[in-house]
């Protein structure tokens, strides 16, 4: 590990040593591409000074599961309501419910932004730099910091569904209760049931961060090495689209990973970042 983190510094060192002496604002043009705790992400890069360098570009969440995790729900309700219709009519229900349900959750990052950031180098021909700017996201989905997807059993589904067909009542649900609500487990496109819990934040973010190395090398190829915090405002949790108070997940209603989560954003309001970035010089 100790002698990768050595090259991947001298590998960033060697290219920020090429100067931007030789920069003319506005007549030069960098593509960047980065990877980092944030996702992957593509951007421009134009100097507008011998010191500044304004950036545009766009990130991609982080494809896949962060983590999964399993959370109890109580249906000892549906399990007496079988055990009820069965000793009315004599039928025999092909799946029963326990007292309690597990439902599996896996929890994703969201948060797919475009940037517009400015680089300030404090020594024209340095390799040290200070960043800032802002982020934005267009739509809800893209607003999710962190969602959770939770899907239930096939076997407790299926149970729902038989009960439901067979006493004709639509009112029989798998419930989660959070706080003082409830909010029932929904069908899915693909027949399953789900229960979607979103962390969204304010669509615009703050961004600010250092770093080491050029924006626009005076080669064709310079790295970048970046450590940062974006600062998300305005958190607000949601389940099955209906908002819901930070206080009642705390209890690990939803997963004690989801309460971990809810609790940082409560108290520290920022998701660092660390990107490592390959910029190609194009003219």
């Amino acid at each position: 590990m100790k002698k990768i983190l050595f090259t991947l510094f001298a590998l960033v060192f060697t290219g920020a040593l090429f100067s931007q002496d030789n920069m003319v604002a506005f007549r030069h043009l960098s593509f960047d591409v980065e990877a980092g705790l944030h996702g992957l992400g593509v951007e421009a890069a134009i100097p507008v000074s011998r010191n500044l360098v304004l950036k545009g570009g766009y990130n991609w969440a982080p494809a896949g599961e962060l983590f999964n995790t399993d959370f109890s729900v109580n249906t000892a309700k549906l399990k007496q309501a079988q055990q009820d219709y069965s000793a009315a009519t004599g039928h025999q229900f092909q799946n029963w419910f326990a007292d309690e349900s597990v439902i599996n959750a896996g929890i994703e990052m969201g948060l797919s932004n475009y940037k517009l950031m400015l680089n300030w180098y404090p020594v024209s021909n340095g390799r040290l730099y200070l960043a800032g700017g802002v982020y934005y996201s267009k739509s809800e989905k893209e607003e999710s910091l962190i969602s959770l997807m939770g899907r239930t059993t096939a076997n407790d589904w299926a149970a729902l569904k038989e009960l439901r067909e067979e006493t004709g009542k639509d009112d029989y649900n798998i419930e989660v209760k959070i706080g003082n609500e409830t909010y029932p487990v929904l069908e899915d496109e693909k027949g399953r049931g789900t229960l979607q819990a979103d962390l969204r934040i304010d669509p615009l973010k703050y961004y600010v961060g250092a770093g080491l190395g050029r924006c626009v090398p005076n080669g064709h190829l310079g790295l970048q090495l970046e450590l940062g915090v974006m600062i998300c405002r305005n958190s607000t949790l949601y389940c099955q689209d209906r908002e819901v108070k930070f206080a009642d997940v705390l209890d690990g209603s939803i997963g004690n990973e989801m309460k971990e989560i809810v609790e940082y954003i409560d108290k520290y309001p920022i998701y660092p970042q660390l990107t490592l970035r390959m910029c190609f010089r194009l003219f």
